[in-house]
């Protein structure tokens, strides 16, 4: 009779026995897959730092190479798109092999190459590395609106009025906006320079959701336009081929390597047709082409004067045929895995400096592992392994 009595206890306690190991396999296999997922981001971590590491090795060595490219530069007198730093990275031929067609590059870097003797070629070893040696004196310098002079800031005006025009960036008004804008955001004091609204000053930005001042200082790339009333991710855009971001506010254009918009920009009026420019850069594509020099600067003048029916004159002392401020794009693909480094460079003139060689160094150097804003198009493809 007791024995009857017991066996539903025995019930329970089984029943509870199950339920804990139930949950003891349940907390194990919980414990797991978080062990399990905390081992792979730390795989995933190391994997970044290696990838990481090893992009900005192989953006380093691109960096070295491009800047003793223009270190050996001896014809500091003229720049144009046919020297070998403008044609950085880019094939010397095409050959076929089994599997396609791989780019041939050349790694002989000096001067004084005799012309029958044989190039040296490199193949870099694998596919993914992007570079160009970009000359930023070929776009027209936004700091040149922070200058302290009133007339040479009304010649910029004139300038970067053309260049947006062409570019077909809004009205009249909006154009004035977003100089006014700009140059509120340059100039050193917190007070609109443009009556009516058409200046913006720390007031403005300080009402936004997230509330920041205006600079009131030389802009450091031409990414922080963002910041700035009324520049807008399209305009930026639009924008980025023909402008750029010195640290100076007086810089030339070089005439050898400046688009037809910029150089058509440095008219005294409004752009109406850059035909005239058009055909005087088409010069430019003369495979014996040896650079304009300081005496074609009045001809280019000429051309610019074509480019309004008034025939305005074009804005003074704006040209040049040489190039100090240089940029050094690079662009590592590893697998799935992106470093981007893009470096600016100032490369003394000749007879300035101490050392008998101009010196050039490093002004300013970004990277990240996004490459959204990168767009360099020369490619180092190889099928053989890198040692």
């Amino acid at each position: 009779m007791n024995k009857f009595k017991k066996m539903p206890n025995l019930k329970r306690q089984s029943g509870i026995v199950i339920i804990v190991v139930l949950l003891i396999v349940t907390l194990m296999v919980t414990l797991l897959a978080f062990l399990v997922e905390k081992q792979q981001l730390l795989i995933r971590r190391v994997t970044n730092q290696n990838v990481a590491e090893q992009g900005f090795q192989y953006a380093e060595a691109v960096n070295a190479w491009g800047e003793r490219l223009l270190n050996d530069d001896q014809n500091r007198g003229s720049d144009f798109l046919l020297e070998d730093w403008a044609t950085f990275g880019q094939p010397l031929e095409e050959f076929e092999v089994d599997d396609g067609f791989i780019d041939d590059f050349s790694l002989d870097l000096r001067s004084n190459q005799e012309e029958n003797s044989e190039r040296i070629v490199i193949n870099i070893g694998f596919d993914g590395l992007e570079y160009s040696i970009e000359d930023l004196q070929a776009k027209y310098n936004l700091n040149n609106l922070s200058s302290a002079d009133p007339q040479f800031v009304d010649s910029q005006k004139r300038i970067f009025l053309n260049i947006m025009e062409q570019l077909e960036i809004g009205d009249a008004e909006e154009r004035e906006r977003l100089y006014g804008a700009l140059v509120d955001w340059l100039d050193a004091n917190d007070e609109e320079n443009i009556p009516g609204g058409g200046g913006t000053e720390s007031g403005s930005y300080g009402i936004k959701q997230t509330p920041y001042y205006a600079a009131d200082q030389k802009l450091t790339s031409v990414g922080e336009l963002k910041f700035i009333q009324g520049y807008t991710e399209s305009i930026i855009s639009t924008l980025k081929p023909f402008v750029t971001v010195l640290p100076v506010d007086n810089a030339r254009i070089n005439l050898n390597t400046a688009s037809v918009e910029v150089i058509a920009s440095l008219s005294g009026a409004v752009v109406v047709e850059t035909g005239s420019v058009t055909a005087f850069l088409s010069r430019r594509l003369d495979d014996a082409f040896l650079g304009f020099m300081q005496a074609d600067i009045q001809a280019a003048e000429t051309a610019i004067i074509g480019v309004n029916p008034v025939g305005a004159r074009p804005i003074g002392n704006m040209l040049q045929v040489n190039s100090q401020f240089f940029q050094i794009n690079a662009k590592v693909t590893l697998g799935d895995y992106q470093y981007c480094m893009k470096t600016v460079l100032l490369r003394e003139p000749i007879g300035q400096g101490e050392s008998s060689t101009p010196k050039v160094s490093v002004l300013r150097r970004e990277q990240d592992t996004l490459c959204k804003e990168e767009e360099i198009t020369t490619i180092i493809s190889s099928d053989e392994n890198l040692l």
